[in-house]
C-alpha cells in the first residue's frame, strides 16, 4: 500500500488494526465491567494519582488494572519510545483520526517548526506538575475534570459542568489544527513516558546513504518530528508508531539499537 500521509486511516495498515482493537476494547470493558464512570479503572495516569490518594487519605490499593497498564507503558518505552502512546492509547487513536481530519478539511496549521515543537512539551510537564499538586490539595481525581476519555464514556448520562465543556472543545480544536496536538503537549502520561522515551533501546536511524531529504517521513510524523534533522530519532515526542519508516519510499529508515546507532554516528 503506497504511503498517503493524509488518508483518514491505514496508512499503516498493522498499527491502525492494533489501535482500533484497544480503543473499542477500552469502551467495551469499561461500560460492561465498571459502568461509564469507570474509565479510571483502565487510565494509566492511575500509576501516578492513585499512590497520591493512597497517602492523602490513608486506604488501600485501588484502580489495580489501571496501575498496571501505567507500569507496562513505562517499561515498554524502555524498548520502544512511547510505543503505547503510538499503539495502544485510545485516546491517541482518537487523536491521530482527528488530526487526519483536520487536513483533510484543510483546517490544520502549518507545520510547526521542530524547535518550537520540542520546546513546547514543557506544557505536558506543566500539566503533570499541575495535576499533581491538585491532586494532592483536594484530594479527589482531579484530571477526570478535563479528560477526554471520562467524558467520551460519561457524557451520555451525566451534565458536563461547562468549564469542562469549554476546555474539551479546546482540546477538539486542538487537535483538528495540530495533529495529536493534546498528546504533545497536554497529556501528563504522555509527558511521563517522554522522559523515558530518548534513552529507549530501540530507535528509528536514518541510512544516509539511500535517504534523499524527500521529506516524506517528516509529513507522515504524527508527532511534528523533523526526521532528516539527525540519524538517530532521539525526540522525546516519538511515540514509536513507524509510520516514518512506512512512509519512506527508498527503505533509508529503520528500528536500530540506540547504541549500534551511537557507534554509527561516530563513525560518521
Amino acid at each position: 500500500m503506497k504511503f498517503n500521509y493524509k488518508r483518514l486511516f491505514f496508512n499503516n495498515p498493522v498499527r491502525s488494526i492494533v489501535q482500533v482493537f484497544f480503543a473499542v476494547s477500552f469502551i467495551v470493558l469499561v461500560l460492561s465491567i465498571w459502568g461509564f464512570a469507570g474509565t479510571h479503572n483502565l487510565c494509566p495516569w492511575a500509576v501516578i494519582e492513585v499512590p497520591i490518594l493512597m497517602l492523602r487519605h490513608g486506604s488501600g490499593l485501588f484502580f489495580v488494572w489501571g496501575i498496571l497498564i501505567g507500569l507496562l507503558g513505562i517499561i515498554s518505552t524502555f524498548i520502544y519510545p512511547r510505543i503505547f502512546c503510538g499503539w495502544i492509547c485510545p485516546l491517541g487513536t482518537l487523536f491521530d483520526f482527528l488530526g487526519n481530519i483536520g487536513q483533510k478539511l484543510h483546517i490544520s496549521s502549518k507545520r510547526i517548526p521542530h524547535w518550537l515543537n520540542e520546546k513546547m512539551r514543557i506544557f505536558s510537564y506543566g500539566v503533570l506538575l499541575l495535576i499533581v499538586l491538585a491532586t494532592i490539595v483536594k484530594g479527589s481525581l482531579v484530571c477526570q475534570i478535563a479528560c477526554p476519555a471520562f467524558w467520551i464514556c460519561a457524557v451520555w448520562k451525566i451534565y458536563i459542568p461547562i468549564a469542562t465543556a469549554i476546555i474539551l472543545l479546546l482540546w477538539l480544536a486542538l487537535s483538528l489544527r495540530v495533529k495529536r496536538g493534546f498528546c504533545r503537549y497536554i497529556c501528563p502520561y504522555g509527558a511521563l513516558l517522554g522522559t523515558f522515551a530518548p534513552i529507549s533501546h530501540y530507535a528509528v536511524v536514518r541510512n544516509l546513504e539511500v535517504c534523499n531529504n524527500c521529506n516524506l517521513c517528516n509529513l507522515s510524523c504524527p508527532m511534528g518530528i523533523d526526521i532528516t534533522q539527525e540519524l538517530v530519532v532521539k525526540s522525546a515526542h516519538c511515540i514509536g508508531c513507524g509510520d516514518c519508516i512506512k512512509s519512506c519510499q527508498r527503505n533509508g529508515l529503520e528500528w536500530a539499537s540506540r547504541k549500534s546507532a551511537k557507534n554509527l554516528e561516530l563513525s560518521n
